[in-house]
């Protein structure tokens, strides 16, 4: 069971985007590069947890580690890499098999690192 293709949907939800640039004010540039520094300081590790979990099958782990990255990556507004996220946690709770775990937790990292270069470029863009 491959993951739904959620590719019509925008990198960046640019309402959840907006308010994190009003909430930081003057400096909202930095304060996002922060955000955005923590998140993959966090985000980056699981993916090797993933990677193992999906090898062993260990369906629970890999819906916790998917359901961990969905949440941070809503909050900071990565719209399409969360919803490939929570259709992957679903999907780890059914019957994936450990070709669809492995592929699935590959196309989450691919997502990630141009989902992270998007924000890069919109962070950019505040100046």
């Amino acid at each position: 069971m491959p993951l739904p293709d959620f590719s019509n949907e925008g990198l960046i939800d640019r309402d959840q985007f907006e308010m994190l640039v009003a909430t930081g004010e003057d400096d909202a540039s930095g304060m996002l590069v922060e955000l955005l520094d923590l998140y993959t300081g966090e985000a980056e590790p699981k993916f090797v947890e993933l990677y193992e979990a999906a090898a062993e099958v260990d369906r629970h782990k890999c819906n916790r580690i998917a359901h961990a990255l969905a949440g941070a990556s809503a909050n900071l507004g990565l719209l399409r890499l969360s919803h490939v996220c929570r259709a992957y946690e679903q999907g780890a709770r059914g019957d994936m098999s450990k070709e669809d775990l492995h592929d699935g937790a590959e196309a989450i990292e691919k997502l990630y690192h141009i989902s992270v270069a998007e924000m890069k470029v919109e962070i950019s863009k505040l100046g």
